[in-house]
């Protein structure tokens, strides 16, 4: 029997291998329930038993067929011992042999961690992807209702949309992403139904909410970024400042009466300082 096998089937009776747990665990429940008939089932035993009894060693990614007869007779004394003793064979083997815990790692730990990094999505982006995809059904709930409905709810709309606002300061130790989720949130606004941008811009002010939340945030701005995700880092060096530009330009044309209207050719040019270092 290969010192591969004999590792894997050591490692899986103590319960370290996170490879498979599940199916792993009730292999070895089953091999518990047979050992409780072993004792009277030892005489009457086929062949094929043998085989059943091997199951868990043969599902390893380490295994070598050789004798089969080998493999029970070594399955079966390492599964009659407890978990302390087990324990102890791992570590005096990984004392005497360093390289033993090298294959550990490198061939159950880092291949596992590395293709959940692979497919783990960057939580940042699947924030925005989620920002996004709330502001686009609230903005466009009322776009199948008659030109009254969508008037008369309008206040709806822009109420929930003053609450995606407000959920963003959750955010508030990550400047680019509540930057960029005002941003996602003002594209949608805009595109919703002409009644209902009309109430949300004219009516609610909503406008201001926007280009005042974002001025704090350019304000007090925070670089914290832990993500090395490469779609975070080049979505840092898009045309998000363009699109920015443009959001303040078609806001403040909602707003000619504010006495304040010059935070929104203010945020803009705020906005490059951040802009530059990325691009």
């Amino acid at each position: 029997m290969s010192s591969n096998s004999v590792l894997t089937y050591l490692l899986s009776l103590i319960g370290i291998i996170p490879i498979n747990q599940h199916q792993l665990q009730l292999q070895l429940k089953q091999q518990q329930q047979r050992q409780l008939q072993q004792a009277k089932l030892e005489q009457q035993q086929q062949p094929s038993d043998k085989e059943e009894k091997c199951q868990l060693l043969a599902s390893s990614a380490f295994v070598v067929q050789e004798d089969q007869d080998e493999q029970v007779d070594l399955q079966d004394w390492l599964s009659r011992l407890s978990k302390m003793a087990l324990c102890q064979i791992l570590s005096t083997t990984i004392a005497d042999y360093p390289q033993v815990a090298d294959n550990i790692y490198s061939r159950h730990y880092e291949k596992n961690y590395r293709k959940k990094k692979r497919i783990t999505p960057n939580i940042e982006i699947e924030k925005l992807k989620s920002i996004q995809s709330q502001s686009r059904s609230i903005a466009h709930e009322l776009d199948n209702q008659r030109p009254s409905e969508q008037f008369g709810r309008a206040d709806e709309t822009a109420n929930a949309l003053q609450q995606m606002v407000r959920s963003l300061h959750i955010h508030s130790d990550q400047s680019f992403l509540t930057l960029f989720g005002l941003i996602i949130i003002a594209q949608e606004s805009l595109s919703a139904p002409s009644e209902v941008r009309q109430h949300i811009f004219y009516h609610a002010k909503f406008g201001r909410t926007l280009i005042l939340e974002i001025s704090s945030v350019l304000k007090n701005f925070n670089y914290n970024h832990t993500g090395s995700d490469q779609y975070w880092n080049s979505l840092m060096k898009t045309c998000w400042l363009t699109d920015l530009q443009e959001i303040c330009s078609r806001l403040a044309r909602y707003d000619i009466t504010w006495e304040y209207r010059k935070e929104y050719s203010e945020v803009a040019v705020m906005a490059e300082r951040y802009y530059r270092p990325h691009h």
